[in-house]
């Protein structure tokens, strides 16, 4: 069963199924119980974020405040934000990879 109070809006997520295998994405909505759409900023902007699965996805227990709230209240959110805030975590798993 999926603990679905971890997906929440402005969560980070590891995408452990598909063909972004091992990428890091911000949730931008939670559609229900089973689904999520999120946004990586580059190949999944905001315009067009992608549907996955929550049971494909990670969380790693980091919510980016600002952006969450920028969500919520409706605000504009721009790709390179995402962008530059999952790009720690991208260099991370990178990093673990390579030793």
């Amino acid at each position: 069963m999926i603990d679905s109070t971890k997906y929440i809006t402005g969560a980070v997520v590891l995408s452990v199924a598909g063909r972004d295998k091992g990428g890091y994405f911000l949730i931008v909505k939670v559609i229900d119980d089973g689904f999520v759409l999120v946004a990586d900023g580059d190949t999944h902007k905001l315009e067009r974020p992608k549907k996955k699965r929550m049971k494909h996805l990670k969380p790693n227990g980091d919510v980016i405040g600002k952006l969450a709230e920028k969500l919520q209240d409706k605000k504009p959110v721009f790709d390179a934000e995402i962008r530059s805030n999952l790009k720690q975590y991208n260099k991370m798993e990178v990093d673990n990879a390579k030793g």
